[in-house]
């Protein structure tokens, strides 16, 4: 399967583009976050160019993108037009840019009148990502723009969340993976599951293992009796081999409360609820 990575334009000493309250250096971590999280929940390998919101200089950024087979640079927009684009390479034949255009339209997301596109600079291409990341194919997303009529639904977390899983969708039709909604990916185990009481999202950290095998048989565990998928572990050294687990994706805080007291019910691990 195609390595892929995903770059948050922007951050740091860089907001991007700026209005109505919105700093595009915000938006686009969260968006990349956001895909490389799923992806990873879907069986996708990816990685982001970074994970906080730090200044990351062009060199950096293309060096570490160029790792990768396949790369989406997330960004928002400015200059008063509105609706999604998407740009790829003069090189690049433009088919995943379909894809994403085709699941934004089926989701009902304004679209620019030139969707699909790309810029020449000279005889290279105009946008670095695209120039100086090596055989990565880099696809820039504009998820519409800051300043324009669309900004006031653009402050809907659950609107841009909606934006992002088209992306994901895109994802992996091109890769030939099954796509899941996130309501899919946790299915309650046992009666009694509660209504959420609030809207953000949740993981369960479950356990603090010894040893590489208990840590294999709870993954075991959690996908065989929860159908929950790993989403990623604790580091572990030849000093300190500890493993913790991070999985499932909850809506609600009280949700993933309620299935963190079963695992510790279950299983007597060490449980507790995080923020995605």
């Amino acid at each position: 399967m195609t390595k892929r990575i995903d770059d948050p334009g922007h951050g740091g000493a860089d907001p991007g583009a700026q209005a109505n309250g919105i700093k595009e250096k915000e938006y686009t971590l969260e968006a990349a976050k956001y895909v490389n999280s799923r992806l990873k929940e879907l069986g996708i390998d990816s990685d982001m160019t970074r994970t906080a919101d730090v200044t990351l200089d062009q060199k950096d950024r293309t060096a570490k993108t160029s790792r990768y087979a396949k790369g989406i640079s997330h960004h928002y927009n400015a200059g008063g037009g509105a609706g999604a684009e998407f740009i790829h390479s003069i090189y690049a034949d433009g088919k995943f840019e379909k894809l994403l255009a085709k699941e934004f339209k089926k989701a009902g997301y304004p679209l620019r009148p030139n969707t699909i596109y790309t810029r020449k600079w000279g005889s290279q291409d105009y946008y670095f990502m695209h120039r100086e990341t090596g055989n990565c194919r880099v696809t820039i997303v504009e998820y519409d723009f800051v300043d324009g009529p669309n900004a006031a639904k653009l402050k809907n977390k659950s609107y841009r969340e909606g934006m992002y899983e088209c992306v994901v969708k895109a994802v992996c039709i091109e890769e030939g993976v099954k796509y899941k909604a996130v309501k899919e990916l946790t299915p309650p185990k046992s009666k009694g599951r509660p209504e959420p009481t609030d809207n953000d999202r949740w993981r369960i950290q479950s356990g603090l293992f010894d040893d590489a095998e208990s840590y294999a048989k709870a993954i075991d565990k959690l996908e065989d009796e929860y159908g929950w998928l790993l989403h990623e572990k604790a580091n572990s050294t030849e000093l300190n081999p500890r493993y913790r687990i991070v999985t499932g994706l909850f809506t609600g805080k009280n949700v993933a409360e309620y299935y963190a007291e079963e695992l510790r019910k279950e299983f007597g691990w060490l449980v507790s609820v995080i923020p995605r």
